[in-house]
């Protein structure tokens, strides 16, 4: 029997630094606030999140426009702060997670990325899926923490728009 999950509703980010997050999914990306917080003893998040319930949270949720699926959670957890996984600056690894966002201007992005110093791993590229109808213009690079994003920039979609 199947669970009959529904489309992904946000992808959640345990951050080192959230003003670091902020400057590059808020000013870079565009993305906006949909509802921030901070707190200590938010039982509910420190168990969902397996960590002392004394840790202070803050939080922010970002979405792209009005939609409330497909959203980017930042969590930055202190006191203590949990341990950091080490990342490869470089390509992709085994049981990682890319973040895959459409966008108006690939340039644009690889741009602010390198401005920021943040490792790209492909500049923008033409990629074609000729059984599908596809043309994009893509790029792949890591956030401030290491979290491998991809962006895709549609050039033809399905129906030769």
């Amino acid at each position: 029997m199947s669970a009959n999950v529904h489309p992904l509703k946000r992808a959640a980010i345990i951050v080192r630094d959230l003003h670091a997050s902020l400057d590059f999914y808020e000013t870079l990306l565009g993305l906006n606030d949909w509802v921030q917080g901070e707190g200590t003893g938010i039982a509910a998040f420190a168990q969902l999140l397996g960590i002392d319930p004394a840790s202070v949270i803050r939080y922010v949720i970002l979405k792209s426009g009005d939609t409330t699926v497909g959203m980017v959670g930042l969590f930055e957890l202190s006191q203590p702060q949990p341990p950091e996984v080490v990342r490869p600056t470089t390509a992709a690894t085994v049981g990682e997670v890319a973040l895959v966002f459409h966008a108006d201007d690939v340039g644009q992005i690889h741009r602010g990325m390198l401005a920021r110093g943040l490792p790209v791993l492909c500049p923008p590229i033409r990629l074609e899926i000729p059984q599908l109808g596809v043309v994009s213009l893509e790029m792949t690079g890591r956030d401030p923490d290491g979290v491998l994003v991809n962006f895709i920039q549609q050039i033809k979609g399905p129906t030769g728009t």
